[in-house]
């Protein structure tokens, strides 16, 4: 008696065991799936593509197709207008730490190109419009570094404000192509070509939005 019930002891053990590790199959079958769902939702996932928006001095306002190939770099390129004309613009920003908050270094390149003597006359011949072709006629390049700082937000958004100098290069070409009554319209100054490099401060401040 004591022999089949050791037995019947030692058949309910193993039982048990058979069914809690068949308990356990599904388990581990599903512990890869949770782990990708949780790299999915964690915030520091790197999502290498966006859409970046921003306002800011000297550019004016920027839209720019931003590209992340590491976790430290993001690289942007886009298009800016400054409320005068259209001007293109290139960057890199260093994010050294990880966070819902870090700080941020970018370095930018940008340019917009002068009006050329057939436009600035199709903008004066306009009487609509307001009369500052002086303004038109200035063109710029740019090499800007700023400091500051970014904000993760739910739903891949990225807010920032950035702060710190651009060193500008403006200059106007000669305007001696402008027919006799347009030319006429100039200042003897403002007819010849000029240059002129500046020092000054820069701020701009924005949003990314991020995806892939």
């Amino acid at each position: 008696m004591g022999a089949v019930s050791a037995l019947t002891l030692l058949g309910l053990l193993l039982t048990a065991r058979v069914a809690l590790a068949a308990g356990a199959l599904p388990s581990a079958r599903l512990a890869p799936s949770a782990q990708v769902q949780a790299r999915v939702q964690d915030p520091e996932r790197l999502a290498p593509f966006g859409l970046m928006l921003d306002a800011g001095v000297p550019e004016g306002a920027g839209l720019s197709v931003s590209f992340r190939p590491r976790r430290e770099v993001r690289l942007h390129l886009g298009a800016t207008h400054n409320g005068i004309r259209g001007g293109a613009r290139a960057g890199l920003t260093l994010l050294p730490l990880r966070g819902w908050v870090t700080p941020a270094l970018t370095l930018e390149l940008g340019h917009a190109q002068p009006a050329d003597a057939r436009s600035l006359e199709r903008r004066m011949a306009d009487r609509t419009l307001p009369p500052s072709p002086s303004f038109e006629r200035v063109g710029y390049t740019y090499a800007s570094a700023l400091l500051g700082f970014e904000v993760q937000a739910p739903g891949n958004l990225t807010f920032f404000i950035r702060g710190g100098f651009s060193v500008m290069e403006l200059y106007g070409p000669g305007m001696e192509k402008l027919d006799e009554p347009f030319r006429d319209a100039l200042a003897p100054e403002e007819a010849k070509p000029w240059r002129l490099r500046s020092t000054r401060p820069t701020a701009k401040l924005g949003l990314l939005l991020s995806f892939g």
